[in-house]
């Protein structure tokens, strides 16, 4: 099978298996005006009235209540933002209020502590010319600087728990917690109603499903609303169920040369010469964010059949227990590993593919600090998404600059904008249309006509991009990948050979080709390369390592001399990059 899903965001998933794509022409309403990615910071303060003398003696009429003593000023119903869709003719269709006895499950955001001052000290880390270059936070201290209060986290599980809901997980960072309950409580509590919305397919063949929007506003307590961004998800729960036994044997299956296995990115992309002097990885570690799990046994085929010898990843359940094994998961899982056949690789599995699990997913592999490099292809439209979910992707990526992770995410396969693309703290990787060997001998490059691209809603332009784009807006994408369907990409699933294109497939190589930069890194007594965009845009020589693409288009915007939308400033030279960068 070979070809692309042109209205996937992610190139081939679906609903059905798993997908979060979009496909959707349409534009919600959300925003307004553009915020500045450093307008969000949370309340530092303890609540009036709880004194403690340590925390297992509490004193005072209040007790281990972190309610009491709150004034009835501070549970004033506040406005605020919430992270679910509207609804959207052609794309969120409202088929009326959700049954109050419906289950739903949710994510309530909360912001880095003194955000400012930890973006400008991120601006110094990364700034050759700074004392500061490289000393990476560690997580110890951005924990005591910028995570969430304990106290603040405290109280709004307590409030949570008092409105009847059930708090599931915490993150490990604090960003988030995860809770659960019923939808008359929800509504009650938020001061809303929800609603089941028939969610278009970014398939095409696959049919709508059912997702949580809301006509109206919400509301929080003053004494929430002030200690946290907001709610950021909702969904229905989880579904259940068994996860079905692999069968068959690891053999070697050469699908043929009808499209492009990791050898062809070798090749292209300038690898081997670091292969040949011994660095494959070793050192280092990739991790991608999941839906589901994996196929262990076509992923040791897929490796076998290309002449690529490793180690199974390393699995991270979360949440809900996996019950199937997904598509994109499945994909993502084979390139970040073979691109980088000597790194360790994590997958963080999320139950399914709603923005509940992916969100807590994507935070989780950012606050577990076990790899070096992140990648999600589980790419949203941007203008599809409500604001405070775009936000709290960032809040997770400043985080993971600030400890020195490179965070990655496909750029989307809509030819428009997508979140967590749109972080100035992530590194959008776009798409080409690659023509070349199975070997990787370059014949052409081309931007891919769906490269997800453009000019972002949420987040104001960043510095490093001051030089090279006139919007006022952060600007995507960064760098670009072979993409194109129409010369697609292997991928192994359920004993079969497919061919696909997508950014699905650029963002987990690359994710490999930084983590084989950091292992020569590693060698040499270097730190990882971290937060990779002002580097690449602001440092002469490491920008000198991208083949410039000047030919092809989006319906937006054309390829050209220098950055551009659908290519940023090109494809990498790999060995080039590990010697150049700073």
């Amino acid at each position: 099978m070979v070809g692309g899903c042109p209205n996937d965001d992610t190139g081939i998933t679906s609903a059905t298996d798993g997908g979060s794509g979009s496909g959707d022409s349409a534009t919600p309403a959300t925003d307004g005006a553009v915020p500045t990615t450093s307008g969000m910071s949370g309340s530092g303060s303890e609540p009036t009235g709880w004194q403690t003398t340590g925390t297992t003696d509490p004193v005072g009429p209040c007790g281990a209540d972190p309610l009491c003593g709150i004034p009835p000023e501070e549970h004033e119903p506040t406005p605020k933002p919430d992270g679910l869709p509207s609804p959207l003719p052609g794309v969120y269709d409202d088929q009326g209020p959700a049954p109050l006895d419906n289950g739903f499950r949710s994510l309530m955001g909360f912001p880095n502590r003194q955000r400012a001052l930890l973006e400008e000290r991120v601006v110094r880390l990364y700034d050759p010319g700074s004392p500061e270059f490289r000393k990476y936070l560690s997580v110890d201290e951005w924990m005591d600087d910028h995570a969430p209060l304990e106290s603040d986290v405290e109280i709004v599980k307590a409030w949570l728990k008092s409105r009847h809901f059930t708090v599931n997980f915490e993150a490990k960072n604090r960003l988030l917690l995860h809770f659960s309950g019923t939808v008359k409580d929800f509504n009650e509590s938020f001061a809303t109603e929800l609603h089941i919305c028939m969610r278009k397919n970014p398939l095409h063949s696959g049919d709508p499903f059912p997702v949580y929007c809301t006509l109206d506003s919400f509301t929080l307590p003053k004494f929430v609303a002030e200690r946290t961004n907001g709610l950021a998800t909702a969904d229905l729960p989880a579904e259940t169920g068994s996860l079905v036994k692999e069968v068959g044997e690891v053999i070697e299956d050469y699908p043929g040369d009808q499209a492009y296995g990791p050898p062809a990115f070798f090749g292209a992309y300038d690898m081997l010469p670091l292969f040949e002097a011994g660095y494959t990885g070793q050192g280092s570690a990739v991790g991608v964010v999941g839906a589901g799990t994996y196929h262990s046994i076509d992923l040791q085929i897929f490796w076998k059949s290309f002449g690529i010898t490793r180690a199974l990843p390393t699995r991270v359940s979360l949440m809900e227990p996996v019950f199937e094994r997904i598509t994109e998961t499945v994909l993502d899982t084979q390139w970040s590993s073979s691109l980088a056949p000597g790194a360790d690789a994590y997958v963080y599995e999320g139950p399914d593919a709603r923005n509940t699990a992916l969100l807590f997913a994507w935070n989780e592999g950012v606050g577990d600090n076990k790899v070096d490099v992140l990648s999600t292809s589980f790419a949203h439209r941007e203008d599809a998404e409500a604001k405070t979910l775009r936000h709290q992707y960032d809040e997770s990526a400043l985080m993971g600059a600030a400890i020195g992770m490179t965070l990655l995410s496909a750029s989307g396969d809509s030819a428009n904008p997508d979140t967590p693309c749109s972080s100035p703290y992530v590194t959008c990787v776009g798409g080409t249309n690659l023509e070349a060997t199975p070997d990787g001998e370059l014949h052409d490059e081309t931007a891919w006509s769906l490269s997800g691209s453009g000019q972002s809603k949420s987040f104001a332009r960043p510095y490093w991009q001051e030089g090279d784009v006139d919007s006022k807006t952060r600007s995507m994408c960064d760098l670009s990948l072979s993409s194109s369907p129409e010369n697609p990409m292997w991928m192994r699933r359920w004993t079969k050979w497919e061919a696909y294109g997508g950014t699905s497939f650029a963002s987990p190589a690359f994710a490999g080709m930084v983590a084989v930069i950091n292992s020569y890194r590693k060698a040499h007594g270097k730190p990882r390369v971290g937060f990779l965009n002002p580097l690449l845009y602001l440092h002469g020589p490491t920008r000198a390592t991208f083949r410039d693409i000047t030919e092809g288009a989006t319906k937006y915007w054309e390829a050209g001399v220098g950055w551009d939308y659908p290519t940023g400033l090109g494809a990498p030279d790999i060995a080039a990059l590990a010697e150049v960068i700073p």
